[in-house]
């Protein structure tokens, strides 16, 4: 390919005769590097080149490794570094992107859908292309939603060299990627430690540094959203890539700023001033009419000014508790003409301070001291005997912001707003400063140290360790965007709820049920990334306002009032009682709950503070509510066999065309005697915060490498599904927990309920987790733990997961009147007793299969009746046999008497013939018959004879 480019410039050469025109004729490339280490120049005729031009031949480039000083670039004219001309920078042998008015040449990005039946909780018809990697002028953004997106840039260096990119990344719901690869495609090693890019806080911006070797390198950062909704997106600020070959020409400064002749880097435009692409100097803006932000494209017409450009704030007080309202205009003042600043008011007294606050020496508003309260915002008293302050943060005047709080604004690049107010005081409210760019963060937050409840699940109710209630207005014409969050060293930062637009005066309230050190934030944007062109709505005078500020049963802060306690005879002061106590009304003294309750707050009175545990659940200390897993009714059941391992299911894997993929792998502890683990082997999680989780159930997810060389799975976003074990119960549904149809149909007959309180963006109201455990004889051991078929992944909308476990473990306990007994033959005066246990329960008493007992000598109930009953018919048939053989021998007798009668006259005359051949009713038989003699052999013999003749 070389040899034919030079021929075919040697022949256009040949062919032409004209001087050729350097951009309008031709212009100069540089070949590939060869392997003697050099390449060469040649000059390549453009589309509009003269065709009687003569052009030069090829001259070689001896080294390709060298490289320019930072602000030269090399010169392929005169093949030497020449310094960058005014309006343009370069860095030697480095690059940098920082402007993404549109993609820059050399970058490419793709986008894909996940193919698995777990998608078909996105929905259909997905469109990705909404959701890849896109320029948006200071930014190169990422949205997330249920897709793979994907930005490549491949750059070659000339020796060792850092690439080191700007990132803001605080969306937990996308896994951020980061992928280094070489010319053989193997992954660069020094990257692999840096794959995974660290969370960050809202607005907050990272620099991560990698080095790279010598050759060709493929740089790649790949979103991958996890949810349907796009969320806060992904944002690269700069790339600069060190180690590169030298820049054949200088890049041209971006919009807003300026450089001299030399320059390694351009400067932003001060105040007020302005610049286009490539410009050598800032030009002015007219300061009477005119103003323009630090580092601004254009100049904007200054407006009249109206009372929304400036504010009411107070005088400190003197020392006769007196103040001033005073007038100030908003900085910058960027309007003209128009209005004036009110003249300061009259003197009159300073407002009260907050409930649990009073005065201090310089006539602020300072906490009331340890064991004293203020009701009216006076001067602090001390606590009443046998009492204790009820401690808090009450804010509702703001005369000047509490010193727990702290305000700050930073611009969508993470540069501070340039002197402009985050947040001020207005006396009956604290509002958002003004002229801000577009998508500036205005942050308010409270650091509240803790609580003084632990919290938990009772009863099927979760109880609060604290509670933050806020009142606010939302005054836009745009679509502006109002969040709360919470943040905590533990579970790091966590959206709770978002306000879009204009808002009319609201309360909202929000209960922490997980007792730690948090920060709550309240961020203010007047416009979000998606929504705004840069600086196109900079005079609109969008401004949220918060009224009042209120957070419940702190550790710390002020009391407006103090609660009776429990008091010793011998003791002065407060004594809270131990945990699991309550304190009796009646008798002042420390209570211990009864069996099967627990109590939550260490100031709690009466036996009613004492809430029962849910379903299935015991509590012998009354601070937590437990599970043995054995489950005495009717069926009993006895899970101990599952209740000191943790088991581990694996969800669905999603995957791309492109290889892109990952899976979800659930760890269970079914009683929690031995809790499950989830961690994190990549530095995911913000800095300084665990890396495992650690709950009845948990949730790990799983990316497999997509480097050849590599066999390991890494694991991030490690969560929690299951904090705490609410109810065992052979109800389908308990609190906002159900057992799904697919489950019911599979003869589930025990369910494990398991909730998450702590709210995310995706789930408000916390996560939930139901177990159901199916009786199945035929799974020995542990058994198996199946999935949804519908939602392969545990899950179809992200918050509510719901597992089967079917096992023999689950069927229930057998009880004694369930067993079939067999007796066996009597054999030499044993017989063996056979106890046939039945298929659908489990066999736990210690009744063995077979044994040999003595036979029984009497005749069983049974047999004794059936003789009894063959005895008395047989009797019955053999008194009615000899009744009808006597009557007959009676008729045979009367006949015979007859015959011998009618023969034996002698006179031969006849009788009358008998009436009757029986006998009368009454009349007696006096016939006797003589007893013949004892027959022997010889008589009976005779007897014969005799008949004989």
């Amino acid at each position: 390919m070389r040899l034919l480019l030079l021929l075919l410039v040697g022949l256009l050469a040949d062919s032409t005769s004209a001087e050729c025109a350097l951009g309008s004729d031709y212009k100069f490339e540089l070949t590939p590097c060869d392997p003697e280490g050099g390449r060469w120049r040649v000059q390549v005729p453009t589309s509009s080149a003269s065709h009687s031009c003569t052009l030069e031949q090829p001259r070689r480039v001896d080294s390709c490794e060298s490289s320019c000083e930072a602000g030269q670039f090399f010169d392929l004219s005169t093949l030497s570094c020449g310094a960058c001309p005014p309006g343009s920078y370069s860095m030697g042998g480095a690059v940098l992107f920082d402007n993404w008015d549109t993609l820059p040449q050399g970058f490419h990005t793709q986008v894909e859908s996940f193919q698995s039946s777990f998608i078909g909780r996105f929905g259909t018809g997905v469109n990705c292309t909404a959701f890849g990697w896109q320029a948006k002028g200071d930014f190169l953004a990422s949205v997330g939603g249920p897709c793979a997106a994907t930005v490549t840039l491949s750059v070659r260096l000339a020796r060792v060299g850092n690439l080191s990119y700007v990132y803001q990344y605080s969306n937990r719901d996308v896994i951020f990627d980061f992928e280094a690869q070489n010319e053989q495609c193997q992954s660069v090693a020094d990257a692999k430690e840096f794959r995974w890019p660290s969370v960050t806080a809202e607005g907050e911006w990272r620099r991560q540094v990698v080095q790279l070797k010598p050759g060709n390198n493929l740089l790649q950062w790949k979103t991958i959203g996890m949810e349907t909704y796009p969320g806060k997106p992904i944002l690269i600020k700069s790339i600069e890539i060190s180690g590169t070959t030298r820049a054949t020409s200088c890049s041209p400064c971006r919009n807003g700023t300026f450089s001299a002749e030399g320059s390694r880097q351009c400067q932003e435009c001060p105040e007020n001033h302005f610049s286009s692409r490539g410009a050598s100097s800032c030009q002015p803006c007219n300061p009477e009419t005119e103003f323009a932000p630090k580092g601004f494209s254009r100049c904007i017409k200054r407006h009249a000014c109206t009372s929304k450009d400036f504010y009411e704030t107070r005088s400190p007080c003197d020392a006769n508790n007196q103040t001033r309202a005073e007038y100030r205009w908003l900085e910058p003042k960027i309007c003209m003409a128009g209005v004036s600043l009110p003249p300061v008011g009259p003197s009159r007294p300073c407002l009260p301070c907050n409930p649990g606050m009073s005065p201090g020496p310089d006539a602020s508003c300072q906490f009331c001291p340890a064991e004293h309260f203020s009701d009216d915002g006076g001067p602090c008293k001390p606590c009443p005997p046998n009492t204790t302050p009820n401690y808090g943060y009450v804010f509702q005047r703001w005369a000047q912001l509490p010193a727990s709080m702290s305000s700050s604004c930073r611009q969508q690049d993470g540069s501070e707003c340039g002197g402009m107010t985050g947040w001020h005081v207005a006396g009956t409210h604290v509002q958002s400063g003004q002229h801000h760019a577009d998508g500036a963060y205005l942050l308010l937050s409270l650091n509240v140290p803790g609580f003084r409840s632990k919290g938990g699940v009772v009863g099927g109710r979760r109880l609060e360790v604290g509670r933050v209630s806020f009142t606010f207005e939302l005054d836009c014409k745009a679509k502006c965007e109002f969040v709360f969050m919470q943040a905590s060293d533990r579970r790091g930062v966590n959206l709770v709820q978002s306000w879009s637009g204009a808002t009319f005066k609201r309360e909202f309230s929000h209960s922490v049920y997980a007792n730690d050190s948090y920060t709550f934030s309240w961020a203010f944007q007047k416009a979000s990334l998606t929504d705004y062109d840069v600086f196109s709505n900079l005079l609109d005078t969008d401004v949220a306002r918060i009224f009042s500020i209120n957070v419940t049963n702190t550790i710390d802060g002020g009391a407006s009032v103090c609660l009776a306690c429990h008091q010793e005879t011998d003791e002065v002061g407060c004594i809270p009682c131990p945990p699991g106590h309550f304190v009796d009304s009646n008798t002042t003294q420390c209570t211990q709950c009864p069996p099967g309750t627990t109590v939550s707050n260490p100031l709690a009175y009466g036996i009613e503070s004492c809430q029962p545990c849910g379903p299935g659940l015991s509590s012998t200390d009354g601070v937590t509510c437990t599970s043995d897993c054995v489950f005495a009714g009717e069926p009993s059941f006895d899970l101990s066999a599952l209740a000191h391992e943790t088991f581990l299911v694996r969800g669905s894997r999603l995957f791309t065309a492109s290889g892109a993929q990952y899976f979800h792998v659930f760890n269970i502890s079914l009683c929690g005697n031995t809790q499950a683990q989830c961690s994190n082997n990549i530095s995911y999680q913000v800095d300084g915060t665990s890396s495992q989780v650690n709950s009845f159930v948990c949730r790990t997810t799983m990316v497999p490498s997509a480097w050849s060389d590599e066999e390991v799975v890494l694991s991030t976003q490690s969560v929690t599904l299951g904090d705490e074990l609410v109810a065992v119960t052979n109800n389908t549904a308990f609190m906002s927990m159900e057992v799904i149809e697919e489950f019911l149909s599979q003869n589930a007959t025990l369910h494990f309920y398991y909730s998450t309180p702590l709210a995310t963006r995706s789930c408000p109201q916390g996560r939930t987790t139901v177990i159901s455990l199916s009786c199945d004889a035929s799974k020995h051991g542990n058994g198996s733990i199946v999935l949804p078929s519908k939602c392969p992944d545990g899950t179809c909308d992200g918050c509510s997961f719901n597992f089967l476990w079917q096992t023999a473990v689950a069927c229930p306990v057998c009880r004694e009147q369930d067993f079939r007994l067999v007796r066996g033959e009597c054999t030499g005066g044993s017989q063996l007793l056979h106890y046939l246990a039945p298929t659908n329960c489990r066999v736990l008493t210690n009744l063995p299969a077979t044994k040999a007992v003595k036979c029984q000598n009497h005749i069983p109930v049974e047999l004794q009746a059936i003789i009894g009953g063959t005895v008395m018919v047989a009797a019955t048939l053999c008194g009615l046999l000899l009744h009808f053989w006597r009557k007959t021998q009676r008729l045979e007798y009367k006949y015979m008497k007859l015959v011998q009668g009618s023969g034996s006259g002698s006179d031969g005359a006849e009788l009358p013939p008998a009436e009757s051949c029986g006998l009368d009713d009454g009349e007696e038989e006096d016939v006797h018959f003589a007893q013949p003699a004892k027959q022997n052999i010889l008589n009976r013999i005779k007897a014969m004879t005799s008949k004989v003749r």
